[in-house]
């Protein structure tokens, strides 16, 4: 194991699935695939290839069946959406495999939603899980997923410790991808930004796409700037288009590749039909909160000094430490976010359901007291559509039942389960 290396729980959720020929991790370049693969999983029994070694994609390009067919298995498959036919290939090659897991594919953008006309050829052959950035539950080294003792935790009534507003811009600020998190004794904010921003440009590079998606990273940076300085929005194209001058048609296929490459995350509206649900009528988060902070910063934005600002910030904060432990949790989970037009409008920022009806709320707000207002949203979703429990994640450190299964509780809960009885 390599030295410092930190267990990942998506790492134990991907070896859990012993009964799949493929699964796929994905993940946004530098969070942690390739440190995860040769720690993790070669220990558990897997060889090791990587695509982004030039001479073996110059192999496995030109014979990818006959690559593939010599690969001792079982075996990761680093950075596998560079050969665009590898997913067909290996839906030939399980089919004629015993049942067990045969392949594990990691990659920085999508792997093997483009072919067959834009269907998966892997479906019913694979599974998918998304690697996120490193949450803070992670960094402290707490076993399990938080979204499971947000269900079902016995919650104790408790003071907490405080986490100062500059405190948690820091955290924003550093985020959870490990080359900065990880240093973060180490390095100054400026040498942080100036890393964010080499990683953004290698994000957006070709290398990091499959071959023949091509990007103009000028117009790549100006509409990802404009999503991600307003986190948490409800995005629409109208409104970046005024920001950058850019066609609808134009932004939307940014916003494909933003998703692709998992720099954004969107939360649909759980109250519409999946018919109808697009990115365009999403929440909006970025994949972690340093992109955010140092994109705002460049623009010259005085983050702490404008309120609204620093709430939405933590409100992408708070779904940068939930959504990730999605993955690991028990049970199939989703995320979305809840909102009922009408008069008055109801919105719920995060809504998390469980297989068998069961549903958490999640309302975060920037303040340190609550009024009986701040719960209005969370009461009309357990009225209107059922609620197992309701949270707002605030900035004070009172935990405190403040309705029936409605819950105060301060952000630094979601720093470790100290909160739990």
């Amino acid at each position: 194991m390599e030295t410092g290396f930190l267990h990942r729980p998506i790492g134990d959720a991907l070896l859990e699935r012993t009964d799949v020929p493929v699964l796929i991790l994905e993940g946004a370049r530098a969070v942690g695939k390739t440190t995860l693969a040769k720690s993790q999983l070669v220990e558990a029994g897997y060889s090791y290839v990587t695509l982004a070694d030039r001479a073996t994609l110059e192999f496995a390009s030109q014979d990818p069946q006959g690559w593939a067919q010599r690969l001792p298995r079982p075996v990761i498959i680093d950075e596998a959406q560079l050969v665009k036919e590898l997913p067909l290939v290996l839906k030939e090659i399980v089919d004629g495999l015993p049942l067990g897991n045969h392949f594990i594919l990691t990659g920085s953008a999508s792997i093997g939603r483009q072919g067959l006309g834009g269907a998966d050829p892997l479906v019913r052959r694979a599974d998918r899980l998304t690697m996120y950035p490193l949450t803070a539950w992670e960094l402290g080294g707490h076993p399990g997923s938080i979204v499971d003792l947000l269900f079902d935790a016995d919650i104790a009534w408790k003071t907490t410790p405080e986490i100062t507003d500059k405190e948690l811009l820091d955290d924003f600020a550093f985020g959870g991808f490990p080359g900065y998190v990880l240093q973060r004794e180490k390095i100054s904010r400026r040498r942080l930004r100036e890393r964010i921003m080499a990683d953004r440009v290698a994000s957006l590079s070709r290398t990091a796409l499959p071959p023949g998606e091509l990007v103009n990273t000028t117009i790549a940076f100006d509409c990802l700037d404009a999503v991600l300085r307003v986190p948490g929005g409800i995005f629409t194209t109208t409104r970046v288009s005024q920001i950058t001058g850019l066609d609808s048609r134009t932004i939307d296929r940014y916003m494909e590749i933003f998703g692709r490459l998992f720099l954004i995350e969107w939360l649909v509206n759980v109250s519409t039909s999946p018919a109808k649900q697009a990115h365009t009528r999403a929440k909006i988060h970025p994949v972690d909160t340093s992109l955010t902070v140092e994109s705002l910063e460049r623009a010259g934005a005085s983050i702490l000094g404008q309120r609204e600002l620093f709430g939405q910030l933590l409100e992408s904060y708070v779904a940068t430490q939930i959504i990730p432990a999605l993955g690991w949790a028990e049970g199939p989970v989703t995320a979305h976010f809840w909102r009922q037009a009408g008069k008055p409008v109801y919105e719920v920022d995060i809504v998390i359901d469980r297989y068998g009806g069961q549903s958490v709320g999640i309302e975060v707000k920037a303040s340190s007291r609550l009024a009986p207002s701040d719960i209005k949203g969370l009461r009309a979703l357990r009225e209107r559509r059922g609620m197992t429990r309701g949270f707002v994640v605030y900035t004070g450190t009172e935990i405190q039942e403040l309705d029936h299964e409605i819950w105060a509780l301060p952000i630094s809960c979601l720093y470790g389960p100290g909160w739990v009885a």
